[in-house]
Formats: structure tokens, sequence, C-alpha cells
């Protein structure tokens, strides 16, 4: 039996009890259990989709989730720390660095792949944290490190493979190729109503990025 212990918010602490199946030796805020946190996380982005950041609550997910508050917090000390770990989680889940020994084909790759994943559960949850950022710091910072930061590695680790190839210039504009190819995705999907389709994707790699790149 859960016996949740007061904390100074009003709110579940860690509970020393184990789920089965788990193991003792996991602290707070690490998962115990990959089912039971997929399925947390998913009701996460749900929530997070339909409510924004502000009106997000542990509450909330435990309900969407059907899971006790403290089964939550034996996982994530905040909501911060949920969200933050459900993004970085989906992303590293659903975006996979390609390796075609081709700029070309892995910059296609990469950009449609990203442009799925925006356009899924996630993209709404992405425009309601945007919104928040220059409100809520502590989550821009965290973010950014966790979900704008690794694809803007990604892109530059494809370039720079182009370049050892020989495939383009090893003077190229790599951080202007970068920046474009993310505000690109991000402006189609946040400020027009024009679907963020491989029809604009193919565009925006054939007729921007790759001349750029001269490849």
């Amino acid at each position: 039996m859960e016996v949740p212990m007061g904390g100074a918010r009003g709110e579940e602490s860690p509970v020393t009890s184990v789920e089965p199946g788990q193991s003792t030796g996991a602290g707070r805020g690490r998962p115990r259990d990959a089912s039971r946190d997929a399925a947390l996380r998913e009701a996460a982005m749900e929530v997070l989709a339909d409510v924004g950041y502000r009106a997000l609550t542990m509450d909330a997910v435990a309900a969407h989730a059907r899971a006790g508050k403290a089964t939550i917090y034996r996982r994530w000390d905040s909501k911060l720390d949920l969200v933050i770990d459900t993004c970085n989680e989906l992303v590293q889940r659903s975006i996979v660095e390609p390796d075609n020994g081709s700029v070309r084909l892995d910059l296609g790759e990469f950009l449609r792949s990203f442009a799925t994943f925006l356009t899924g559960p996630v993209g709404k949850a992405a425009q309601a944290l945007v919104g928040e950022l220059p409100h809520e710091p502590e989550l821009a910072a965290s973010f950014r490190e966790s979900f704008l930061l690794p694809q803007r590695d990604m892109l530059r680790r494809i370039i720079e493979r182009g370049i050892a190839r020989g495939e383009i210039r090893a003077d190229v504009p790599i951080d202007t190729v970068v920046e474009l190819a993310g505000a690109g995705l991000i402006y189609r999907l946040m400020l027009t109503d024009d679907p963020l389709d491989t029809g604009f994707v193919d565009r925006l790699l054939n007729e921007g990025l790759l001349p750029l790149l001269g490849a």
C-alpha cells in the first residue's frame, strides 16, 4: 500500500513501496517501469496539447493516464521535469540520425522525419510550449537543451559528413543552413495555415538548403 508523505507544496513525495516487477534501486525521478512511463509521457503530451503548459498539472496527467499522482512523483519531481523528459524521449525515439552516404539523402530524410514528428501529437504540444518560453526561463533553457539543440547538432553532423566526403565545400555556411532548416519547418508549422508536408520539405531542401551548400 502506498502512503504519500506530505511535502512543503502539499504534493505527494516519493513513496517507499515498490510496484510489482520493479527494483528498489531507482531513486526519485528515475523511471522504474518502461511501459508505465510511456503511458504517463503520452498522457502528459496530450494534456499539454489541450491546455498548455501553465494549466498543466500533475493531477490532470494522473487522471488522463488513470494513474495515482504518487506514481508520477516517483518518476518526476515536477511538471517541468515531466514535460522536458517527455519531449526528450519523444525526439530520441522518433528522429533517427540518417547516414546514407549522401548529404542530399540525409538532409531529405532528416527533414521529412522531423516534419512528420512535428505534425504528430508532439507538434501541438510544442506549439503550446513555445508560447510559454519567454515567460518561463527554466523551461526555455531545458527545452532548448533537450529538444532544439539535438536537432541542430544532428543537422551539423550531416553537413560535416558531406564535407568530409568531398560532396560540398569546407567553407559552406553551416550555421546558416542549420538555422534556415529549423526556421522553415517551425514557421510553416506555427505561423501559416499551409501544410507542413513533403512538398514543402522538398522545396526547402532543393530551393533553399542544397543551393546554399553548393550540393
